[in-house]
């Protein structure tokens, strides 16, 4: 956060450097302070600045992948006439995870059709996920495993 705020206070210094106060300098300032920003966050700090970005960028093209095949399996077993699938609430440890680890988990797998995280446990340790597909327990916890380590890649 501090070096986002750094890259827009450079942009602002840099439309008073041009004295053109438009959108257009302050785009270019930016973009001009996120290359020297990164440059010297990988010197200082050995990551760049904008590797988190990267990061988040491909958390969220993976979470909007499995919401769209979650979507489409939620679709199929509701077309289909009954209901034959096998629903089940699965036990999965959490005792590793920070808050913020813990709050992204659980809310990534309830905004997925389908999946519900129902409690977690009152010593932190395991969280309770309702699953309306759960016939593959093993499946269901390599899923959520998955989703879990990619978590902890990009909220280290």
């Amino acid at each position: 956060m501090k070096m986002f705020l750094l890259n827009v206070l450079l942009a602002v210094v840099w439309m008073f450097m041009w004295g053109a106060f438009d959108p257009w300098t302050f785009v270019a300032g930016l973009l001009l302070a996120y290359v020297m920003l990164s440059l010297l966050s990988r010197t200082i700090t050995g990551e760049t600045y904008g590797g988190r970005l990267g990061r988040l960028i491909r958390f969220v093209v993976y979470f909007i992948r499995i919401l769209v095949k979650a979507n489409w399996d939620v679709a199929k077993v509701v077309l289909k006439p009954g209901f034959h699938e096998k629903s089940s609430i699965i036990r999965y440890p959490v005792g590793d995870l920070t808050d913020v680890q813990l709050t992204v988990l659980a809310n990534a797998i309830t905004l997925t059709p389908g999946t519900l995280s129902m409690d977690v446990s009152e010593d932190r340790q395991w969280l309770y996920v309702h699953c309306m597909i759960g016939h593959d327990r093993e499946a269901l916890m390599n899923d959520i495993g998955d989703l879990r380590r990619r978590i902890l890649e990009e909220f280290l």
